[in-house]
C-alpha cells in the first residue's frame, strides 16, 4: 500500500470517529432534553378561591394558563392544625403529622431554650421523604425554602431558616446550604434580600438552568405574610398574590427560553388557607390562676405544669410531666369550663381520642380550636380575651372551607381531567414522585393523577 493511500485510510478513520463522537454527543443530549423535569411550587396560604373564583380585579395569569391547561382540584383536605411546617411535610412524606412526626410549626418550648426556633430540620421527619425516595430511584432534586429541610439528602439545597439579615446569617445559610450554593446565588443580586420570594425565583432560574435537577421544589410566602397582616382575600394580599403570579411567570419563561417547557411538569400546591381574626383568647391566664402556670413578680415564666402550643387557629395542651393525672384533670376541667362561654371563643376541645381520629399531635393531652374571628393567643397575665394584632390567622380545623389548600396540575405527564372531592394534601407528594415514575409505596396519599373515566 502506497503511502499515500495509507494516509487516505488513517483520515477516513479519523472523520468516522468524529462523526460518531458527535453523533453520540447529540443523542445525549437528545435524551437530556426530553428527559422530564418537574417543578413543584407552594404559595404558601393560597386557596382555590384564588384561581377559581378569582375577585376583585385580581390578575394570575400565569396560575390561570397552568390551570386551563392541566387539572385543579376544588380544594384539598389539610392536616390539623392547618399550618406551615407539619402540612409541607405531609405533602412530601405522603403521611399525616402522627406518622411523620412534625406535629406543629414550633416544638414547645416555655422557657424559650430554642431562642424562637422552629421545626426546621430534616432529622426530625420520622417517615420517608420525598427527597430520600427519588434518590433511591438514581433522580436529582432542589429544594428552596422548603420546610423542615436542613440537612436533608437533596442534592441541590437552599433551606428555609431564619431571616437573613446579618453577614453572620449569609454565613450560618452557606454552612446549612449546599456547598458553595448560596453564595452562588447571591452573586445573581447583592442587592435583593436573601430568601425573599424575589431572590428564590432567580434562584430557581440559575439552579434550573445550571444544574438541571428532576425535580425542583420552590416554597413562597409573600402571600402568607400579606394574609396575616392584613386579612384573607385584602387588596394587599391580592397585590402579594400578583406578585408571585409574576414570578412564576418569570420560572416560565425561564423554561421555555431552555427548549423544556414540552418536558416540564408542573405541580402548584398550598398548605393552607385563613380566616380572619380580631379577638384572642388567652387560656394560659387561666392556667395560671389555677396555678399551673407561676411567674414572678415581673410576670415572667417561671415554672408549669402545663403549658400550651399555640398555633394561631387551635393550640395543644401538653403537660410537663406526662403523668401527671391531677394537673392534667385540673387543666380540662378549666378549659371545658372557659369553652362553656361562647364569649371566649372556643369553638371545640379535642381529647386524645379525637386527635387520633384527626391523626394529630400524640403528645398533646387536650387541643383547643379557635371559634369564627378568634385565635388563640399566649399572654400569662391580663384578661382572658384580648384584640388581635393581626387580621387573618390559619390553624383551624382541615375541614373549614376557606382553610382548604390548593392544588394545579399542568404539563407533561399530565392528564387533562378536573380532580374532584377527595384529594387530600398527602396526595402531593405520591403524586409528585409518579410524575417522575417512582412510585412512593405503603403512605396514605395515593397519586391524583389520573383520568377520569365513565
Amino acid at each position: 500500500m502506497s503511502h499515500f493511500i495509507k494516509q487516505y485510510f488513517e483520515w477516513l478513520t479519523v472523520l468516522s470517529l468524529c462523526i460518531g463522537g458527535s453523533l453520540t454527543t447529540r443523542t445525549a443530549l437528545a435524551q437530556h432534553n426530553a428527559k422530564r423535569q418537574e417543578i413543584l411550587i407552594s404559595i404558601d396560604g393560597m386557596t382555590t378561591i384564588d384561581y377559581l373564583h378569582p375577585d376583585g380585579g385580581l390578575k394570575i395569569p400565569n396560575l390561570q394558563a397552568l390551570e386551563a391547561k392541566g387539572c385543579r382540584a376544588d380544594g384539598m383536605t389539610g392536616i390539623f392544625p392547618t399550618v406551615t411546617y407539619p402540612s409541607h411535610t405531609a405533602m412530601i412524606t405522603g403521611e399525616p403529622s402522627s406518622v411523620h412526626g412534625i406535629y406543629t410549626n414550633t416544638p414547645l418550648d416555655p422557657f424559650g431554650y430554642e431562642n424562637g426556633g422552629w421545626y426546621y430540620y430534616a432529622d426530625r421527619i420520622k417517615s420517608p421523604t420525598l427527597w430520600q425516595v427519588l434518590r433511591k430511584a438514581g433522580l436529582k432534586t432542589a429544594a428552596i425554602s422548603w420546610p423542615v429541610t436542613v440537612g436533608a439528602g437533596i442534592d441541590y439545597l437552599l433551606p428555609e431558616y431564619r431571616p437573613v439579615r446579618t453577614p453572620e446569617d449569609v454565613s450560618l445559610m452557606s454552612a446549612l446550604s449546599t456547598p458553595g450554593l448560596f453564595r452562588e446565588m447571591i452573586k445573581l443580586d447583592s442587592t435583593d434580600y436573601p430568601m425573599g420570594d424575589a431572590w428564590r425565583t432567580k434562584a430557581t432560574i440559575r439552579i434550573l438552568d445550571e444544574h438541571h435537577p428532576d425535580l425542583l421544589a420552590l416554597h413562597l410566602s409573600g402571600l402568607d405574610a400579606a394574609q396575616h397582616r392584613y386579612g384573607p382575600h385584602a387588596p394587599e394580599a391580592h397585590a402579594a398574590l400578583e406578585k408571585i403570579d409574576a414570578e412564576i411567570g418569570e420560572i416560565r419563561n425561564a423554561v421555555a427560553a431552555s427548549g423544556r417547557a414540552a418536558q416540564t411538569a408542573w405541580v402548584v400546591v398550598s398548605d393552607h388557607g385563613f380566616l380572619r381574626d380580631s379577638l384572642l383568647v388567652n387560656p394560659m391566664v387561666a392556667l395560671r390562676d389555677a396555678g399551673l402556670i407561676k411567674t414572678n413578680a415581673a410576670g415572667k415564666l417561671v415554672d408549669w405544669k402545663v403549658f400550651i402550643n399555640n398555633e394561631g387557629g387551635s393550640a395543644f395542651l401538653e403537660a410537663r410531666n406526662p403523668n401527671d393525672s391531677a394537673s392534667i384533670a385540673k387543666a380540662t376541667e378549666i378549659m371545658r369550663k372557659l369553652a362553656a362561654d361562647p364569649a371566649n371563643g372556643i369553638a371545640k376541645i379535642d381529647t386524645p381520642a379525637d386527635l387520633k381520629t384527626m391523626h394529630s399531635n400524640p403528645t398533646a393531652f387536650l387541643a383547643l380550636e379557635a371559634a369564627r374571628g378568634f385565635a388563640i393567643g399566649s399572654e400569662l397575665e391580663g384578661p382572658i380575651v384580648t384584640s388581635s394584632t393581626t387580621l387573618g390567622k390559619h390553624g383551624y380545623n382541615p375541614d373549614i372551607p376557606e382553610l382548604r389548600p390548593a392544588m394545579i396540575l399542568s404539563g407533561a405527564g399530565v392528564y387533562p381531567c378536573e380532580l374532584r372531592e377527595g384529594v387530600r394534601i398527602v396526595d402531593v407528594g405520591p403524586t409528585v414522585a409518579a410524575l417522575l415514575g417512582v412510585p412512593m409505596h405503603g403512605v396514605a396519599g395515593r397519586n391524583v393523577n389520573t383520568p377520569i373515566t365513565h
